[in-house]
């Protein structure tokens, strides 16, 4: 006879009682520590999936239950009785299976993860509150204050590009447009939020007429109406509580955040996808509004020409494809030696920063997309 000891629960009471489980020839039975014998019929015999270190619970129909940390002594009986584990049990014990399962379940994550996870950010954006936005705006203009400082406009000529824009903007809640100075990053427009837009003097000094600069604002318009930024934050928030969750690192959520190490090659094509539907946006405003996206095409070229070298985080000069270049940045763009930043300090921050804020597919490709659209 063979017999293993554990815990035994008879379904009347909570507290567990001291109890050995027999079995030999085809019989099993239930032996309690204060006397007595329960005989079970070993056909009835149910058993959870053992697993390495946890209690095997076994019942056999009716309330009560035995519970061992045994497992060599279940091993032996599921042997001798000829017990089977039950399907789920079989499969556990198939390599095959477990690393299939494995496979699967990682393939699900990373699906979820680049697909699943921007969708549902995508619908999510919208139920943001307002303010929400502003605070976003806010905080991403103030961490960028010594890289955008005031702009050297006059008043009179920010005031009237604004209701240039505004008198051409048939949305019901125009983006606050901000005018900032900068010649790190020279002429370019940001969308900070869905209520924070701006533009940079060296874009208005840039622009031919003013309705260049109205095909840039529309294409803003669109981040800020389509909740880019807000799409892209809960996006990154998400992948980074997943990674904080698979790996039980939650300390590193917060430098992650902050870092383009992860987040700046994973946003890159989910951000070029928002550019090409903002290009699209501007398009159906311009021609909404009277205006020709011929004005668009026009301030691409001259941003395309200004910008054809675009400065590197490491002080390299690349080309519009990131390809690096051996001669130096012009000193139109930033010298070498003012980029070489450490990552530790607030200059490396702000230039990743503005690495996951910009990004655009290649001008070609958006010029080929507006010409088709003026041809219809």
């Amino acid at each position: 006879m063979n017999e293993i000891e554990g815990s035994w629960f008879d379904g009347d009471r909570s507290r567990r009682r001291g109890a050995r489980l027999r079995w030999g020839s085809g019989a099993l039975a239930l032996l309690p520590e204060e006397g007595g014998r329960i005989s079970i019929d070993p056909q009835r015999l149910q058993m959870s999936s053992p697993l390495p270190g946890a209690p095997t619970r076994l019942s056999w129909g009716g309330e009560d239950s035995f519970v061992t940390m045994d497992e060599a002594g279940v091993a032996a009986m599921r042997r001798d009785l000829a017990l089977g584990g039950g399907w789920l049990s079989r499969l556990e014990n198939r390599m095959s299976f477990a690393l299939g399962a494995g496979m699967l379940c990682v393939s699900l994550l990373v699906a979820f993860a680049f697909w699943g996870v921007p969708a549902i950010a995508a619908r999510a954006a919208f139920l943001l509150p307002v303010e929400v936005s502003d605070d976003l705006g806010d905080l991403l203009l103030g961490e960028l204050e010594s890289w955008l400082p005031p702009s050297e406009l006059t008043e009179a000529r920010q005031a009237g590009l604004v209701r240039y824009f505004t008198s051409r903007d048939e949305t019901d809640a125009s983006p606050r447009v901000e005018f900032r100075a900068s010649e790190i990053i020279g002429a370019n427009a940001l969308t900070l939020s869905a209520t924070t837009v701006a533009f940079t003097d060296d874009l208005v000094m840039l622009a031919e007429n003013d309705q260049e600069l109205l095909a840039v604002y529309f294409h803003e318009l669109g981040h800020a109406e389509l909740r880019h930024v807000e799409q892209k934050v809960l996006t990154a928030s998400a992948w980074l509580v997943m990674f904080a969750l698979l790996t039980g690192d939650i300390g590193v959520v917060g430098d992650l955040l902050l870092g383009s190490a992860l987040l700046g090659p994973a946003l890159g094509p989910f951000s070029r996808a928002l550019e090409r539907e903002a290009d699209a946006f501007a398009v159906e405003r311009l021609l909404a509004a009277g205006e020709s996206p011929e004005a668009m095409i026009s301030i691409l070229e001259k941003l395309e020409a200004q910008s054809g070298l675009m400065v590197s985080v490491n002080g390299t000069a690349s080309d519009e494809n990131g390809s690096n270049r051996d001669e130096p940045a012009p000193d139109a763009a930033i010298s070498e030696a003012e980029i070489t930043v450490s990552e530790n300090t607030d200059e490396g921050f702000l230039l990743r920063l503005l690495d996951i804020i910009a990004s655009h597919p290649p001008t070609e490709e958006r010029i080929e997309y507006i010409e088709s659209r003026i041809a219809d």
